[in-house]
């Protein structure tokens, strides 16, 4: 399916068929910008959008006045919205997978072919001191992917996110999802009391091919890591 239009890279896009009607929506972003719109009501899976691109209708989250990750959100919302309005292309999961593709996104927004293996963690404050991640040593994409998702599942996160103070620019919300998203290396950040962070630390499980993953390993050489088999 289409994967630019006008500018805008497609970070999620749905189309079905319903009655003999092709339908869809679609999740995009462009600088930071970002953009829920519907596609146009058709005939097959591809004609959703025009020769130039063009699409039935849309709404823009651009705003200076809020950070990027407020304005995803604020689309993520609206592209939630209209997919319940096309033709029957939401679904029990689709919220899911659709902040997942935000996250995927944004993981692999600063190249990190080269980067060493790291490990994503969540520690949430309690009388425990509770680590939520697993320190499980991934590709630094795959690490960073994980990272935003730990973020995403944050309740201090979600509730940040209501409070007028925290979408502007230079609030703490602000710089831990810029310190996230740009990051190409380790990094340690704090939202509300959770603390998250990216580390050459952890633990390789060799149990990962029996799930088909097969990971090119690149452990940091000065690395504490171990291994673990299932």
């Amino acid at each position: 399916m289409t994967t630019k239009i006008q500018g805008w890279t497609i970070v999620h896009q749905k189309r079905t068929e319903w009655r003999g009607v092709y339908d869809g929506v679609f999740l995009g972003e462009c600088d930071g910008r970002w953009i829920a719109g519907r596609m146009y009501q058709g005939k097959s899976m591809t004609d959703g959008f025009g020769e130039g691109g063009e699409w039935w209708y849309s709404n823009r989250y651009e705003s200076d006045f809020e950070h990027e990750a407020n304005r995803a959100l604020r689309a993520l919302r609206e592209y939630i919205r209209l997919s319940k309005l096309a033709a029957d292309c939401w679904d029990g999961i689709f919220d899911q997978r659709a902040g997942e593709a935000i996250d995927r996104h944004w993981a692999n927004r600063v190249p990190l072919d080269g980067v060493h293996d790291m490990s994503a963690a969540w520690v949430h404050p309690d009388l425990t001191g509770d680590v939520r991640g697993s320190h499980h040593m991934l590709p630094a994409a795959e690490a960073k992917y994980e990272l935003l998702q730990y973020m995403r599942r944050s309740h201090a996160v979600s509730e940040a996110f209501r409070e007028v103070a925290q979408i502007r620019h230079g609030s703490e919300l602000h710089k831990a999802y810029e310190t996230a998203i740009e990051a190409a290396g380790a990094v340690r950040l704090s939202v509300a009391g959770d603390r998250f962070s990216l580390s050459y630390d952890g633990t390789y499980n060799d149990g990962d091919e029996h799930w088909g993953r097969t990971w090119h390993r690149k452990p940091h050489p000065d690395a504490r890591v171990s291994r673990v088999t299932h």
